[in-house]
């Protein structure tokens, strides 16, 4: 699964990556759990119902890198009455200092495995060397100015600290089999913070209640891709800047999901010294 809202009624600044100043951004160690929900369907889908949770673990520090682990479950319920499970999982490790990024994921369909991939990113000069294992080995190269998960989220938090509004990058997460880098333009609203009225369950937890964020809407298109295009996918949540996400939209194009936070678990994790 790919990640990606307004349209700006301002000449904003564009900012690429590398560009911004280097700041101080920690990534808190954290679970989040999301129940996940359908927001509506195209009449042209065959999906009527949608259910599940998602759950994204983020452990690490900006000196020791950050290792994630991801699962999203969902039950599709069709038109017809049936129904499917799909489970997809994801294993990841991105080196502080963006200079690798390793990758495995799998994808089931009522507890049936359809497909697998495993890989390695490289950072090598002007360049990223990909090198997939499974589902059988591969090499690819990409543009080296692409960014890896944790860095964008970084970048993003650090441009809506200084008050930057557009940010564009290029990103290679790993999907699509390990073989596409995605352009992916973000948009960042005006920065937020919690009212004392808000402060009740989840949203009384410390980097929660705490902590400021932003709404971002992020959009993601074909590296390369011309002409008047609709992106892939579209992803929009409130961002805090401890990189903790809620209020998840996911528009899939003819399918939009709703992820909701229903549970968050502050981690311990290495410190920098």
């Amino acid at each position: 699964m790919k990640r990606n809202f307004f349209q700006p009624t301002l000449i904003l600044s564009i900012v690429v990556a590398g560009v911004l100043p280097a700041q101080s951004v920690s990534l808190v160690s954290h679970r989040a759990v999301y129940d996940i929900s359908l927001v509506e369907a195209e009449d042209a889908t065959s999906i009527s119902d949608v259910s599940g949770r998602m759950v994204f673990e983020l452990t690490g520090s900006e000196c020791d890198g950050y290792a994630v682990q991801y699962r999203f479950v969902t039950r599709l319920g069709e038109k017809d009455g049936t129904s499917a499970v799909t489970d997809f999982r994801v294993t990841t490790f991105e080196e502080a200092d963006g200079s690798s990024f390793s990758f495995a994921s799998s994808n089931f369909v009522n507890n049936n495995k359809i497909d697998e991939v495993r890989g390695v990113a490289n950072r090598k000069d002007d360049e990223i060397a990909v090198g997939l294992t499974v589902p059988e080995e591969e090499d690819m190269t990409f543009p080296g100015s692409a960014v890896f998960p944790s860095q964008q989220f970084e970048k993003l938090i650090n441009a809506a600290i200084d008050g930057q509004k557009i940010v564009q990058h290029l990103v290679f997460d790993g999907s699509e089999k390990g073989k596409e880098v995605f352009d992916a333009t973000s948009l960042i609203g005006a920065r937020g913070s919690l009212s004392d009225a808000d402060k009740d369950g989840l949203l009384s937890i410390d980097e929660l209640a705490k902590s400021p964020f932003w709404p971002v809407t992020i959009s993601y298109f074909d590296l390369g891709a011309t002409g008047e295009l609709l992106p892939n996918y579209v992803t929009s949540f409130d961002m805090h800047d401890n990189g903790i996400s809620r209020n998840i939209t996911m528009d899939y194009g003819d399918m939009v999901l709703k992820a909701d936070l229903t549970q968050l678990d502050v981690l311990d994790a290495s410190s920098c010294n």
